[in-house]
């Protein structure tokens, strides 16, 4: 709590006009902060892993990694949310794969740490039968995206979006 005002604001001095010499921005280079993202959905009984008609009944997984780069990301500390979404092309309903899922915690991770480590990668298992199929099957349009949220967990309305991207997936036919 900052004395001067009695808030958890620092008072902003930025449009003050009694600077001695001006005020400095600090830009951060990318050198400092990158990052690189993937995510894909594995048949994982299918021998063609580029496959993409997956049966109803057959598990899958999806896998999410991201690589980060720089010295600052060592200072940071938040939580990461990922989620696949998935839309109905024809007739089907469209959801996103936390909604499904049995426990849609294993979709985050809680309390990261860059001091720890700088490398994301894990798989998330689906059961078949998990993702919804018309009689004739469905067809998706699949995209997968993360957060690095700040200042509370992925479902408060009040932490803070650091970090977001997305990837398109492709279609797949669940038949």
């Amino acid at each position: 709590m900052s004395e001067q005002t009695g808030t958890a604001e620092a008072p902003s001095w930025l449009n003050d006009r009694d600077w001695l010499d001006g005020k400095t921005e600090i830009e951060l280079s990318s050198r400092h902060l990158r990052a690189y993202w993937d995510a894909d959905i594995i048949d994982v009984d299918d021998r063609n892993k580029h496959d993409t008609i997956i049966g109803r009944d057959d598990p899958f997984e999806v896998r999410f990694r991201v690589q980060l780069k720089g010295r600052l990301w060592r200072c940071i500390c938040a939580n990461w949310c990922f989620d696949v979404g998935f839309t109905a092309i024809g007739r089907g309903a469209d959801f996103n794969l936390s909604d499904i899922l049995p426990d849609p915690s294993v979709l985050r991770i809680r309390d990261w740490k860059g001091c720890d480590t700088l490398y994301i990668d894990f798989t998330v298992p689906v059961s078949g039968g998990t993702i919804p199929v018309e009689y004739c099957g469905t067809v998706y349009e699949v995209a997968a995206w993360f957060e690095l949220r700040c200042c509370g967990y992925c479902e408060d309305k009040d932490s803070h979006l650091a970090v977001s991207g997305y990837e398109a997936l492709e279609e797949y036919q669940f038949a």
